[in-house]
């Protein structure tokens, strides 16, 4: 399927709110997310629109003047750019064809590392959603999409539910998506937190923070350990660091490989051939 044409309802969007700003909120329920129910059949319309605002779609007061910010992401060629991508990475990775919706990033953005975030992504077994801004470059976009789609190979590959997926798991699939967007792209697009903490200091958090709850299923029980967490003695983005140091030991130690065959070894076979092996 690829990337969806969402540029006719993100404009009626606009002029449907204009119209009716007592119902904004059932208009941007009504045109973005009941469209999504087939990839969330156990989750009401209410429970996608929360998890697409909690992940940075713009929120429904913004649908006033969103057009704007779309006719700009236009004139970037924004959705031609990650279609013409997608198409490279899929044929590169021997990956899925998973459709993939493209939103303009909230006004409402954290701060990370001291810096308002640009950007954000998030994959589900069978889609792909970014949320992009207009203040993206071009490889920036790019690095965006190889990152989430190389989660989509990963978790075709594993074929595991959500509740399922074990934490030695989720640790590898980030590690492995960021490997990835180096090997394409460079180390300068590395997000910043994969050589946070020097390889030392990670393995010592590993052995201790990491090893005994690897077999903890569940992602929603995972994110203390991606995102750190300072009641358990886990600093920021340790996950990512670890799962990143993990993947580029594996890579050291056994020879260039290719992504659409790196992503198809198990997470237990990666760490034992690293040099965080158990």
């Amino acid at each position: 399927m690829s990337v969806v044409n969402l540029l006719p309802e993100l404009y009626n969007l606009c002029e449907m709110s204009r119209k009716n700003e007592e119902k904004i909120v059932e208009i941007h329920r009504r045109l973005l997310c009941e469209p999504l129910q087939s990839f969330f059949p156990l989750r009401t319309v209410e429970e996608i629109q929360f998890e697409l605002l909690r992940n940075g779609i713009f929120d429904p007061m913004e649908g006033l003047e969103i057009d704007k910010t779309v006719k700009r992401l236009k004139e970037q060629n924004v959705w031609q750019i990650l279609q013409k991508e997608f198409e490279r990475l899929k044929n590169v990775w021997k990956g899925p064809d998973v459709p993939i919706y493209i939103f303009p990033l909230t006004k409402h953005r954290p701060i990370i590392d001291g810096e308002e975030a640009k950007k954000n992504g998030v994959t589900y077994n069978g889609v792909l959603f970014l949320f992009v801004s207009t203040e993206m470059e071009e490889e920036e976009l790019k690095t965006l999409l190889a990152h989430e789609y190389h989660h989509s190979c990963r978790l075709a590959f594993l074929n595991k539910q959500s509740e399922e997926i074990e934490l030695i798991d989720s640790l590898i699939i980030e590690g492995m998506a960021e490997a990835a967007v180096e090997e394409l792209y460079g180390e300068k697009w590395l997000s910043p937190w994969t050589k946070r903490y020097v390889p030392n200091d990670v393995r010592k958090l590993w052995k201790k923070n990491f090893v005994p709850f690897l077999n903890l299923k569940g992602v929603q029980l995972h994110h203390p350990f991606l995102y750190g967490d300072d009641s358990l003695g886990l600093p920021r983005w340790i996950g990512y660091c670890v799962g990143y140091r993990i993947v580029e030991s594996y890579l050291k130690n056994n020879g260039p490989i290719q992504q659409f065959l790196l992503y198809q070894i198990p997470s237990t076979e990666i760490i034992q051939r690293s040099d965080f092996k158990i």
